[in-house]
């Protein structure tokens, strides 16, 4: 039973202490385990069998009866679907469609075979209005023809014609096979073969209606291309007849085109030569250009300087005088008269000569550059001639392009047109061939149905295990049903699963425990202490020691449940009796006015000296100020370090009084006198709990695993939750061990356990 006792974190209510302790059952998962499908099946086993054996009995039964009843025959016929390949009808090894294809198309074929139009001709048919399967639907005459309403008739037929007239196309074959069923045998032959013949009839008719409308179309579109083949030619003429170039060979491109490509070439190698020219001429300018303006002259203008004679004679004289100018200046001195006129005249004659220099470089230079600018000139003269020369040649390259791109597309549009013709011409024979091929349809029949030798309705291996399955599953839907209908908290797991509030404790029911027979079970703990149940109360109570956090400063703990009943006043009283065994003052009050059972539980007697002056006074009466001190309501209970307050009588405020403050100065006081106050308080049903549940240290729910519904469980938490009351926890009363389940072997084990203890200890 500890298993489902696990540690969780106290409610945040309670006070915070520095070594939390949390004993909870963790929140359950929403699914069922396996154990608990085993102890379903095992807990209703005997209905499941029941059920799978009436299911087993009703299919042999079902079969019999329908085999004199309503028997049902079926019959077949497969009908061979050719490939859809659009090949040469001349060839034998036609090329093969995918498979996937190949199915489609058979697919395609097997849904027309149930197509409305297809019925309709079966019905009018008069072989099949002679059948007694035509005739349940309609009055038919010797003629065949149908009495009575001939459009009800017809609707009937096609409907029962859907139902039981079977086409299907099989993945690894290449037939569609089609069945018939019916309580007649020869009759669901009958109708399956003419079903056949009207279809492949049908499909005929199509296929040759569709190909004599292609070839139709075919002769049209022909006649179209010869149309436009004439036109093609007579373009070709017009452009041959309209070229301005004489020799120009339309059929023969290469060698014009060669020939300009030359041409072109030659021209442009000459422009890039002129323009390299002009560009080495337009260099050598400049650089004229700037001797020119220099002071200085080069070699060239040098020589052609001393080659002048003018210069030379100027020369000759400076040379001639030069020695006089001397002989003089040795002979007077430089002052001398003689000597300054030999100097003026050397100096004139050095002017002379540069001037002539000058004069001689400039002429030199200016006719050098004027050389180069008409070089220049005449250079781009020959420039322009040749751009002009080459313009005309792309013009005429570009006009024999023209000409012979048009030329060549509608020489290209004249060949496509022949050879759309020559396709045309075989396709339109191909179609013809087609048209008269009987296998146009692409269908043919493998095999016609038979007459059927046996029923294929109803089988007897096929409802025998049906009826066994139906049965098995109703047992098993009805067990799980029963389980999962119920709504009552009987088990921990369900604690577990629907609430996600710690399961502080599970008693187990009387039923189960052998030891508590002719006990009062508000006393077990006292009057069977070796019993399972003593044993669930003790854990109860270690477990409330364990739980949440600051557990030493709850001193008050109320006891409530979501309605009366539940177990909450044996809950109380059992939870003080185990405490008593740790030498505690326990203190129990009887807080439900409604249902008081503190009188009859702990009477009062004169030996346990309870009989006082006031001997009817409780709660109530202190509330109400009737008693000045707490303790002329506190009497003994009878059994040591157990007391009592009674509930005293009903007033007519309860939940009034028990807010007031008298009732939390009664709960203050009685903490510093007792160690524990357990309060038996009302059910949920009531305010007055709600109250209690905010003034005590902790609240215990009790819920009742063969009265509580989960809803009125939910419920009542989230009502506590709502008025912030410290919930500690559930415990789950009157549990039953059940099939499968854990409480059953865990009784047995305890009970064992304990009866060898017992041979110990005597």
């Amino acid at each position: 039973m500890n298993q489902n006792i696990q540690r969780a974190v106290s409610n945040l209510a309670t006070p915070p202490s520095p070594r939390p302790i949390a004993v909870a059952v963790a929140a359950g998962s929403e699914t069922m385990t396996p154990r608990e499908i085993v102890g379903i099946l095992r807990r209703h086993l005997w209905m499941i069998i029941l059920f799978t054996v009436a299911g087993t009995i009703f299919g042999v039964a079902a079969h019999f009866l329908l085999q004199r009843l309503a028997p049902r025959y079926t019959t077949r016929a497969q009908i061979e679907v050719l490939p859809p390949v659009e090949g040469d009808p001349m060839m034998f090894n036609a090329g093969q469609p995918q498979k996937d294809t190949f199915y489609q198309y058979r697919f395609t074929k097997s849904a027309l075979l149930k197509q409305q139009s297809l019925l309709q001709e079966l019905i009018r048919d008069t072989e099949i209005r002679q059948t007694n399967w035509f005739k349940q639907f309609a009055l038919v005459d010797e003629q065949g023809n149908v009495v009575g309403d001939v459009e009800k008739a017809t609707r009937e037929a096609i409907k029962d014609l859907n139902k039981h007239l079977a086409s299907n196309a099989p993945r690894d074959f290449i037939f569609i096979e089609v069945g018939m069923t019916c309580s007649s045998a020869k009759e669901s032959a009958s109708i399956t073969n003419k079903v056949v013949q009207i279809f492949l009839q049908n499909q005929k008719d199509l296929a040759t209606s569709s190909i004599s409308n292609e070839l139709v179309q075919r002769t049209k579109q022909k006649e179209g291309i010869d149309s436009d083949l004439r036109a093609a030619e007579t373009a070709l003429d017009t452009i041959r007849k309209g070229s301005p170039f004489a020799r120009l060979n339309l059929s023969d491109n290469t060698q014009f085109r060669d020939y300009m490509d030359d041409h072109i070439s030659d021209i442009q190698q000459t422009l890039s030569n002129l323009q390299s020219g002009i560009s080495n001429l337009e260099t050598n300018l400049a650089a004229l250009k700037r001797r020119a303006e220099s002071e200085n002259f080069d070699e060239v203008v040098q020589e052609q300087v001393e080659q002048d004679s003018i210069a030379r004679q100027i020369r000759s004289t400076i040379a001639a005088t030069e020695p006089v100018l001397a002989e003089r200046l040795t002979r007077f001195g430089a002052e001398h008269r003689l000597v300054l006129d030999i100097r003026d005249s050397l100096k004139q004659m050095y002017g002379d000569l540069a001037k002539r220099q000058r004069e001689i470089g400039d002429i030199v230079r200016n006719s050098q550059v004027q050389l180069a600018q008409d070089q220049i000139n005449a250079t781009t003269e020959q420039l322009k001639t040749s751009q002009s020369q080459l313009e005309r040649a792309l013009v005429d390259y570009k006009e024999v392009d023209r000409i012979r791109s048009n030329y060549s597309i509608q020489e290209t549009k004249r060949q496509e047109l022949i050879a759309q013709r020559e396709q045309m011409n075989l396709f339109i024979e191909k179609l013809r061939t087609i048209y008269n091929d009987p296998l146009v349809s692409k269908l043919r029949v493998l095999g016609f149905a038979p007459v059927p030798l046996e029923m294929s309705f109803p089988k007897l291996m096929l409802f025998l295990p049906g009826g066994f399955i139906l049965g098995l599953l109703a047992g098993l839907g009805l067990a799980f049903a029963v389980e999962l209908l119920n709504d009552l908290m009987r088990t921990p797991s369900d604690v577990m699963r629907h609430l996600r509030v710690p399961l502080l404790g599970t008693i187990c029911h009387s039923d189960d425990d052998k030891d508590v027979e002719n006990v009062d079970m508000a006393h077990v703990v006292r009057q069977a202490p070796y019993s399972i149940t003593s044993e669930c109360y003790r854990q109860l109570r270690t477990n409330l020691k364990l739980s949440g956090s600051g557990a030493g400063d709850r001193k008050s703990l109320l006891i409530t449940s979501p309605g009366a009943g539940d177990g909450k006043t044996s809950i109380a009283v059992n939870l003080a009796s185990t405490m008593l065994y740790e030498n505690k003052n326990i203190l129990l009050i009887d807080a439900n006015f409604r249902r008081p059972s503190s009188g009859h539980l702990f009477p009062r007697t004169e030996t346990n000296g309870s009989v006082a002056e006031h001997a009817d006074f409780g709660l109530s009466n202190y509330l109400m100020g009737q008693c000045a001190d707490e303790k002329d309501v506190i009497r003994p209970s009878g059994i040591e370090g157990l007391n009592v307050i009674d509930s005293g009588p009903l007033p007519a405020n309860p939940a009034e009084l028990l807010d007031g403050p008298r009732m939390q100065q009664l709960l203050d006081r009685c903490k510093q006198l007792y160690d524990y106050i357990v309060i038996d308080g009302p059910a949920m049903l009531v305010s007055d709990a709600k109250v209690l549940a905010v003034m005590a240290d902790a609240t215990l729910v009790v819920i009742n695993a063969a009265d509580t519904h989960r809803g009125a469980a939910q419920r009542i938490l989230r009502e506590l939750q709502n008025v912030r009351a410290n919930t500690l926890g559930i415990v789950l009363m009157g549990v039953k061990s059940r099939k499968g389940g854990y409480f059953r072997e865990a009784y047995r084990s305890y009970q064992d356990y304990q009866r060898v203890q017992l041979k110990q200890a005597f």
